[in-house]
């Protein structure tokens, strides 16, 4: 798939006092990103990143709490990225038909580029996600995005219920890019993307305009 922006992840071998307040900040959650994809989450910890950076693990904790907190941190970056590469996806804007399919292509295809942070902005460490605020609110710009798509597509459609399905819609390309993720589906052909997200969703696409 073209177009798909990638979570950035650089090696950092600076110590500590090299490091300005914002620097180490940003530093951690790309140590982070890096770890996640190595370790998963239950293998990332705070210590294993302070000896990465070679800081000590009090300048971690001067931004970071506790192990949940960075680990929201990492999810608000993937939120984030995950509605830029959706964005991007798209080829025509006005044709609401196409931005569908463009926007529900970006969203599988920035799962299956990065898995680990995927799993875990959706997965069970940040169910309480009402204690982060600016996770939460980071977290809607992709179903915003849909929702958006849906109201343009139902325009000729005035009968059909936005809510629903916009809910439709997501439920449906979120399920499908967890089972990529997961191993539990597979696309038939490398490189096939476009086709299958077209396959995927046709069942629905009919209430569109």
């Amino acid at each position: 798939m073209s177009n798909t922006i990638v979570l950035k992840r650089h090696k950092h071998h600076k110590q500590q006092d090299q490091y300005h307040h914002g620097d180490l900040r940003r530093a951690l959650i790309e140590a982070g990103l890096q770890m996640l994809d190595f370790y998963g989450t239950e293998g990332l910890s705070l210590r294993r990143i302070a000896k990465s950076l070679n800081v000590s693990q009090t300048a971690i904790y001067s931004h970071f709490k506790d192990k949940t907190d960075l680990l929201a941190a990492l999810a608000e970056v993937g939120f984030q990225q995950l509605a830029l590469t959706m964005l991007h996806n798209v080829k025509e804007p006005a044709n609401a038909r196409r931005r569908i399919f463009d926007l529900a292509e970006g969203y599988i295809g920035f799962a299956l580029k990065n898995k680990a942070v995927f799993s875990l902005m959706f997965g069970r460490e940040l169910a309480e996600i009402k204690n982060y605020p600016t996770l939460a609110l980071t977290a809607g710009k992709s179903y915003a995005l849909f929702s958006a798509a849906v109201a343009d597509g139902l325009k000729h459609n005035p009968e059909a219920s936005k809510p629903v399905a916009t809910n439709a819609l997501w439920s449906l390309v979120h399920g499908t890019a967890v089972l990529l993720v997961d191993g539990k589906l597979k696309i038939a052909e490398k490189g096939e993307l476009p086709g299958f997200v077209a396959d995927q969703l046709s069942p629905l696409m009919d209430i569109f305009a």
